[in-house]
């Protein structure tokens, strides 16, 4: 494997598709769809509290420095992918599979169109709401209940 990525987190396993996340709610989300599937895979774990997000190897896997972000071995025409933002990773091991994403394509975009209202909706929603939850301090409960009536 000569992705970069495997300078600062060498593959174990380098058969697998390689995940690298951190327990986010975008980063969970790749990991529950590899479960589901049944893909083998070998997880990494960028603290992104320390900053590894930013490391200039995973910069090379993810030039925007967020989680997740995949490197699959055996991608498309056997020839590796690197992917990131868990929208495009979801879809694309939804097709690698053959699982979660109807081969009709009323019913395909049918689904990709709850994906994307997920991701670009209702889930920065919720992230605002647990982030706004755990912060304190003067007015976090003003903010809460004006958060909570929009």
């Amino acid at each position: 494997m000569t992705h970069p990525i495997f300078e600062r987190w060498p593959a174990q396993h380098p058969d697998r598709l390689q995940l690298f996340s951190a327990p986010t709610p975008n980063g969970v989300k790749v990991g529950i769809m590899l479960e589901e599937t049944g893909i083998a895979y070998e997880p990494h774990r960028i603290d992104i509290m320390a900053n590894e997000s930013h490391d200039p190897a995973f910069l090379a896997l993810n030039p925007n420095g967020k989680v997740p972000a995949i490197y699959d071995p055996t991608g498309p025409n056997g020839t590796p992918l690197a992917l990131f933002e868990s929208g495009a990773i979801l879809i694309y091991l939804a097709d690698k599979t053959g699982q979660f994403l109807a081969s009709d394509p009323n019913a395909r975009y049918e689904t990709i169109q709850w994906l994307m209202w997920q991701m670009g909706g209702v889930g920065p929603m919720f992230g605002q709401l647990v982030n706004g939850g755990a912060k304190t301090g003067h007015g976090a409960a003003q903010k809460q209940a004006t958060f909570l009536r929009a």
